[in-house]
């Protein structure tokens, strides 16, 4: 927390890592691009749009994947976007399933209903 030395009114400011900087999102394609926290951020809000309080829920429920990736073994720099696909559709099972079913079928070409029981049961 800190105060102004003007006004003195008070505020909090947190930090982050600039993951821009640390990792990099290998794509099916092989091309690499710097990991964007926003891009996570949206792709789990587009998925939980529809709950009370979506935006906290994202932040809290982006945080959580990334510590999640920062915990995978062995930790590399290069992450592959499957792998944050995966580790997203799990956590939002874990979270609500109708928010992985949503965010499953945004990040695949999913046809059938039998393809989104399929990746449920794998992640």
């Amino acid at each position: 927390r800190r105060e102004c030395t003007s006004c003195h009114a008070l505020f909090t400011s947190t930090e982050t890592v600039a993951l821009t900087d640390v990792m990099r999102a290998k794509k099916r394609s092989g091309t690499l691009e710097h990991f964007e926290r926003d891009k996570l951020f949206i792709s789990i809000y587009r998925s939980i749009d529809h709950l009370p309080d979506s935006i906290k829920l994202s932040r809290e429920l982006t945080d959580t994947v990334i510590g999640k990736l920062f915990r995978k073994k062995p930790m590399s720099p290069i992450i592959e976007t499957s792998t944050i696909s995966s580790v997203t559709a799990q956590t939002l099972k874990a979270f609500n399933a109708a928010a992985s079913v949503r965010y499953l079928s945004f990040q695949t070409n999913m046809q059938l209903s039998n393809d989104v029981r399929k990746n449920l049961k794998n992640t």
